[in-house]
């Protein structure tokens, strides 16, 4: 598609309210939830940052109703509190030009240390460890995790009686949850921020195609792990294989946690070789996205492998160099 085609958006009020709800929509969708923080950020880089915040206040207001009167439970309010956070913080990167690896990275971790805080600050003012918290809120959801129970136990697939038996045994979902919750909240703050940067920063290039950016998606997808980060993960592979060996029961979650941590991160790294590749191969258009969605959801694990080998074997230069010969 040529960008010199493109005309600049028409900036009404209708598009706005579009842009609200779409991201509210997203939000409920579940599946899509990811994507949710995008509508606010275009809408807060197309209108500004006022009609933006307020775009996202409204948002926020109609997922509490939600919450309050359809689901009886706040936790999509929360969700969308999060969403909102982030669609502005990926539009205040991207209006003030600033390197959007950069960027996420220094918004992303600050957003954990954020949540991580307000956390251990709330447990500690009512004198309560993280698996007391887990089993108060199981205690209070009692009724939903029967209904759970009933449904899982007419279900088929081959993992049901394992969920079965965590739901018989609150403490062990407990520290289940504690164990496994760091890396996927981890995994799932630097997804959502590398996803809708990359669409805010092209869909800002094609919609003010007029004008000159530093910085585009294309940056996104030359995303490079720093070569120093090896040995920590050398570290973390280490302690997940032989962590209970070591005579202390969490390494191994410890090492885990390190893996997932650090592997999104090659992930990233390798989705833009892959992006190359499909590039390369003059793979375009819906059967690209179709193949990328495929890849990701089945096959994820390839693609962070194939960031992590990227180190040594710095793949896009072989596609270069095929490219020169022809």
């Amino acid at each position: 598609m040529n960008a010199t085609v493109i005309q600049t958006p028409q900036l009404s009020k209708g598009r706005l309210i579009l842009l609200g709800m779409s991201s509210v929509i997203l939000c409920i969708s579940f599946v899509m939830s990811v994507f949710a923080p995008f509508p606010l950020a275009l809408a807060s880089i197309l209108y500004g940052r006022g009609l933006g915040v307020l775009t996202g206040l409204a948002g926020l207001g109609i997922t509490f109703a939600f919450a309050t009167f359809l689901y009886q439970d706040l936790t999509l309010f929360w969700f969308y509190g999060c969403v909102l956070i982030f669609g502005l913080g990926i539009a205040e990167i991207v209006v003030r030009n600033i390197n959007p690896i950069k960027g996420i990275v220094i918004f992303g971790f600050a957003f954990i240390l954020a949540v991580a805080g307000t956390g251990t600050y709330l447990l500690k003012s009512k004198n309560l460890t993280a698996e007391q918290f887990i089993l108060q809120q199981m205690e209070l959801s009692k009724d939903k995790i029967e209904q759970q129970k009933k449904v899982i136990e007419q279900s088929t697939d081959k993992d049901s009686i394992e969920v079965l038996q965590l739901l018989d045994r609150p403490d062990l979902l407990a520290k289940e949850l504690i164990a496994s919750f760091p890396a996927y909240f981890f995994m799932g703050v630097f997804l959502m921020l590398w996803f809708n940067s990359f669409l805010a920063l092209k869909s800002r290039r094609l919609l003010l195609s007029a004008q000159d950016y530093p910085y585009t998606e294309k940056n996104l997808l030359n995303f490079k792990v720093p070569f120093s980060v090896i040995p920590v993960l050398i570290v973390g592979f280490v302690l997940a294989i032989w962590g209970n060996s070591m005579g202390n029961l969490n390494w191994e979650p410890v090492g885990i946690t390190i893996i997932k941590c650090l592997g999104i991160f090659y992930f990233f790294q390798g989705f833009g070789v892959m992006s190359d590749l499909l590039t390369f191969l003059g793979i375009m258009g819906f059967f690209r996205s179709i193949m990328v969605m495929i890849v990701i959801l089945m096959a994820n694990y390839l693609i962070a492998a194939a960031g992590l080998f990227d180190n040594w074997f710095d793949f896009r230069k072989y596609f270069v160099k095929r490219k020169t010969e022809e």
